[in-house]
Parts: structure tokens; C-alpha cells; sequence
């Protein structure tokens, strides 16, 4: 019987922990440095993963609204996803800063764990973004809302720019006539259907993928640092 993809995830983990304090940054293996090969493994599946969200998210939207058909589904459909989504993100936050208190996994011997763990953002760069934001800036998150050219919003990973333009495609796409808007729908179908299998042959690789992550940190910084996120 073969194991379920979280249990192989969890024991890919265990592994990784293993591997990266046994092999370090400089251990070798006919010359090749272990670390070297943890690091293009977990970057290889983190491409992967990058590479799919765009045509996946894209798709599934556009199929989903023009599935509704009628204004009055489209209506029904915004209202329920608004209200899912504010429940749920409350929900996520209040459990986030509940755990991140109780636990403080940024956190390692009073030091901030991100240089620890070779994190790539750099500190000062998150303050300078983050600081001066107030209620003004909400007229940027509808400016960006709506891109001045959709290819370049997908190139850069600005998603939100991109549920606006599929949900706008798949409603105007049920006001066509006949054949056009019948093949529009079977294509956008093919597609989600394709996207969706190549996710799932991707996910197939993830305790790969996870072992290449874990065991690249690891070897970098130690256990040490790695366990206020692995009780987190």
C-alpha cells in the first residue's frame, strides 16, 4: 500500500534533518558537494511549482465563472467567495498571531531567525516597504487591479491583477453567441483539466522537492535554528 503524499512529505522531512547535519555545507560524495545538490533539487521544485500557478489560477477562474452562465449565478458566486474568503481569512489570522506568540518561530536565542535560516529578504528592504502605509494606499490595490497589459502581470506574478482580468474574460465570455463561445469554453476547460494533471504530477515530486529545502537549510545553519519552525 502506498503511503499518503503528507506522510511521505513528513518522513522526506526527518530525512532532510538528518542528511543536512550529517553532510554540512562541505560534505562530498565523489566530489560533488552534497549541499550543491540539496540546493538544486529544492530550487527545482520551487520552479516547478512557480511555473504552474499562472495558467492554473487563469484557467480555473475563467472556467469557473463562465461555467455560471447568467448574471444572477455571477451575483450569487461573488458574494459567497467575498464572504468565504473574509470568514476564512479571519479565521487564518487569528490563528496565526495566536501560534506566533505562543511560539515566536521568527525568533532563535532573541535573534531574528532569517539570516540564520539564509533567507533571501533582506530586512531593511521589508521595513522600507512596509513603513508609512496607510488607508491612501488602498487606491493602489485597485490600480493594480486592473494592469495595463496582462502579460506582463503574469510574467511578474501579479496575481491579483489576473483574477480581475479572468473573472472579466469568463463573464463577457457567456455574452457571445453560438460555436465561439462553446469552443472558448471547451478550450479554457482543456486547459484547467491539463493544468491540473501536470500539478498533480508535480506534487508527486514534493517529498523531493521538501527533502531538498529542508536538508539545504539544515546543513546551513544547524538544527538549532530550524526548530522553533519545526514546532511552529
Amino acid at each position: 500500500m502506498r503511503l499518503a503524499l503528507h506522510w511521505q512529505i513528513l518522513i522526506a522531512i526527518a530525512l532532510a534533518l538528518l542528511a543536512g547535519l550529517l553532510t554540512g555545507t562541505e560534505g562530498t560524495f565523489l566530489g560533488v558537494h552534497w549541499y550543491a545538490v540539496y540546493a538544486f533539487v529544492g530550487t527545482l521544485f520551487m520552479n516547478a511549482l512557480k511555473m504552474i500557478i499562472v495558467p492554473l489560477i487563469v484557467a480555473s477562474m475563467i472556467s469557473g465563472v463562465a461555467s455560471l452562465g447568467d448574471h444572477d449565478g455571477f451575483g450569487r458566486l461573488g458574494a459567497k467567495t467575498i464572504a468565504y474568503y473574509l470568514g476564512t481569512s479571519l479565521l487564518a489570522i487569528l490563528i496565526g498571531l495566536l501560534m506566533v506568540n505562543l511560539i515566536a518561530p521568527g525568533i532563535v536565542d532573541g535573534k531574528p531567525a532569517g539570516p540564520m535560516l539564509d533567507l533571501g529578504a533582506d530586512t531593511e528592504e521589508v521595513l522600507a516597504k512596509v513603513e508609512g502605509k496607510g488607508a491612501g494606499d488602498v487606491v493602489g490595490i485597485f490600480l493594480r487591479m486592473v494592469p495595463t497589459n496582462v502579460v506582463d502581470a503574469a510574467a511578474n506574478g501579479q496575481m491579483l491583477g489576473l483574477i480581475f482580468f479572468s473573472l472579466l474574460f469568463g463573464f463577457f465570455m457567456t455574452r457571445i453567441e453560438g460555436r465561439l463561445q462553446e469552443n472558448l469554453k471547451l478550450f479554457w476547460e482543456g486547459v484547467l483539466q491539463t493544468m491540473m494533471q501536470i500539478t498533480m504530477w508535480v506534487m508527486k515530486f514534493a517529498p523531493i522537492g521538501v527533502f531538498g529545502l529542508v536538508a539545504k537549510t539544515v546543513a546551513a545553519t544547524g538544527f538549532a535554528a530550524f526548530q522553533p519552525l519545526i514546532t511552529f
